[in-house]
């Protein structure tokens, strides 16, 4: 596939570390897991969940710093400790196709696939792609998904 799509924008999170619940999930659970997140101040960057068979699953991204303590937070609770992995550092990149449609999500997924980035994760709005990659394949992303969309001359989105 070789067309180029026209894109808004682009935008990158920072570093952050994704936290995958890799068992199902009690509501109680997952109730106090996100109450010692709020109560000690720690912002979810990206939260993508829903329920399984058994319970409730999700993965979500916290800023690099706050990962030691998300750590922290889940120790005293077996349950919840056993459940949770962490990964290496990973940042969210963003695109704003100029219009959504599965065309420009396959354009993305392909030329990612292409230049062999690994994907953690990914999710989609009205308005954005997110994509879940490794801290270490920033550059390659950003530069293979800029390659694949046209960015608008005067986007008030840019690659931060």
């Amino acid at each position: 596939m070789n067309e180029i799509m026209p894109m808004d924008g682009i935008n990158v999170s920072g570093e952050l570390i994704q936290v995958d619940v890799v068992a199902s999930l009690t509501e109680e659970l997952l109730k106090g897991f996100l109450k010692r997140l709020a109560d000690n101040r720690i912002n979810m960057t990206l939260f993508i969940g829903g329920e399984a068979s058994g319970g409730i699953r999700f993965s979500c991204c916290v800023g690099a710093p706050d990962g030691e303590r998300v750590k922290v937070l889940t120790e005293p609770i077996p349950d919840l400790k056993t459940c949770m992995k962490f990964s290496a550092p990973v940042d969210l990149l963003s695109v704003f196709p100029h219009r959504f449609s599965l065309k420009a999500l396959g354009l993305s997924l392909m030329a990612l696939g292409k230049a062999q980035i690994a994907l953690h994760g990914f999710c989609s709005s009205l308005s954005a792609l997110t994509f879940i990659i490794d801290h270490t394949d920033l550059d390659q992303a950003s530069s293979v998904l800029q390659g694949s969309f046209s960015l608008h001359a005067d986007s008030p989105r840019t690659l931060c």
